[in-house]
């Protein structure tokens, strides 16, 4: 995802569920001063700085915003600078860290980011790793999507096969009992479980023009096609969107214009490392 530009423009299905999160959830972390907080995946750092940074306690010591994508952070750092923000790149499913990383944060934030990620048991040990003892971490991602069935359903088509990798498919999409999955590798990674909850999400697009911008600034497999292909593959998107039933394309006020809900499925987790660690 390194279309910050677009990412910007067309993520209120993103903001809209990170809102939801932070309203119902942020009181649940204990604050004290000068802590360090981590945003895991800030990306363009819209939210982080916009909706996230003015609901936090004026006494923390230091906010980072990170992300793996080197484009998605020196947009950050050009866009949303302020000075008591720092962005720096990070993966988190990497199996080295910085070492000012590791003990380094009392909280970790991350939106919408999780289920980019295949090395799931990897990323929570990082995130292990990088509280302090008694810290905790508040994540939302996506559980599961239509737009998940619609890349396994156009992987089937000779023409966008060679595009479309198994990875880019949530970990968790299609999975019995999500929670109770991602609950036992949390716990594995020696974490406390507060919430570990599935939420029933619907959103709805202005217009089928909306959707399909907010396609193409996260779709993995667009900024792999040929450009004279974006149009057709999109088509093809579109198509296969109309025959789901998690997704309704349909007319508005019977006029040319047509509105695009999505009804999916969203994480919300909040654990805690624990005091005494051994």
């Amino acid at each position: 995802m390194d279309k910050p530009d677009l990412y910007s423009k067309y993520s209120d299905l993103q903001r809209s569920d990170n809102l939801f999160v932070l309203d119902n959830y942020l009181d649940v972390s204990g604050w004290k001063a000068e802590d360090a907080v981590l945003d895991v995946g800030s990306g363009d750092g819209k939210f982080l700085i916009e909706n996230l940074y003015p609901r936090l306690p004026e006494n923390i010591g230091k906010l980072v915003g990170s992300d793996c994508s080197e484009i998605m952070v020196n947009f950050a750092k050009e866009r949303y600078s302020v000075d008591e923000v720092e962005f720096a790149q990070l993966d988190i499913s990497s199996q080295e860290l910085p070492p000012n990383f590791e003990n380094g944060f009392d909280h970790i934030f991350s939106f919408y980011t999780l289920h980019w990620v295949r090395e799931q048991r990897q990323t929570y040990d990082n995130m292990y790793k990088i509280l302090k003892p008694g810290g905790d971490m508040l994540l939302t991602f996506l559980a599961s999507n239509g737009i998940y069935d619609i890349y396994l359903n156009m992987a089937k088509n000779k023409r966008w096969k060679p595009y479309s990798k198994k990875e880019y498919i949530a970990p968790f999409h299609g999975m019995k009992n999500p929670e109770k999955q991602l609950e036992k590798l949390l716990k594995k990674s020696g974490f406390k479980c507060n919430v570990c909850k599935v939420e029933n999400r619907l959103f709805a697009f202005r217009n089928l023009d909306s959707f399909r911008k907010s396609v193409i600034a996260v779709n993995p497999i667009i900024p792999n096609l040929p450009p004279e292909d974006v149009s057709d593959y999109m088509d093809d998107y579109v198509k296969e969107a109309r025959g789901l039933t998690k997704i309704t394309i349909e007319n508005m006020n019977n006029n040319a214009e047509e509105s695009v809900s999505v009804d999916y499925k969203l994480f919300v987790v909040h654990a805690t490392k624990p005091e005494t660690v051994g």
